[in-house]
């Protein structure tokens, strides 16, 4: 199931998602029918309320391949959140952390173009300067941990439009 790729020495792992994106897409439309969205990071775009139906199949597959990214940790995770992002080539996110003993996900659901990298900066930027672009493709998920900073740069096409789900989960040292 998993053949998750380092993408760096910093924990963030890549593979791709292969169940069945029909019913993704019937949730998304869902969502979009009934949720108005709120502000938090993104600049333009529209980012749903964090969501509490659905996406079953797509959140026990994420939490498989972050339980096998984490079992050498011997740690467990726990869906805290998740929501449904939607850009159009000028909208973009700012830089931000999500928080401590957190792990992230991203899933890619629909990409654009290549312009429009996922960055990871520095987590000291007066001391070290420092970016990682990861450029997704259709059905990726990146798995990397929370407290990186990240943004999300925008296209810069008016007729684009990409859509990611993104996942936070609690992190908690297995008790033995």
């Amino acid at each position: 199931m998993l053949e998750e790729t380092l993408i760096n020495k910093k924990s963030y792992f890549k593979t791709k998602y292969t169940g069945n994106l029909e019913i993704i897409d019937k949730h998304i439309n869902h969502i979009l029918e009934f949720d108005t969205g709120r502000t938090k990071t993104n600049v333009g775009g529209y980012q749903s309320n964090s969501i509490t139906f659905g996406f079953h199949e797509l959140i026990n597959f994420v939490t498989a391949c972050l339980n096998k990214i984490l079992e050498k940790d011997k740690v467990q995770c726990n869906l805290n959140n998740f929501w449904l992002n939607i850009n159009n080539g000028k909208n973009y996110n700012r830089e931000h952390i999500h928080n401590v003993n957190i792990m992230s996900c991203v899933y890619y659901h629909k990409v654009c173009c290549d312009k429009s990298p996922l960055v990871f900066t520095s987590m000291l930027p007066t001391i070290e300067t420092y970016e990682e672009k990861f450029i997704p493709q259709n059905q990726d998920l990146i798995f990397f941990d929370g407290i990186y900073p990240h943004r999300v740069d925008s296209c810069g096409h008016n007729d684009h439009e990409r859509m990611t789900i993104a996942f936070n989960f609690d992190i908690q040292e297995e008790v033995t």
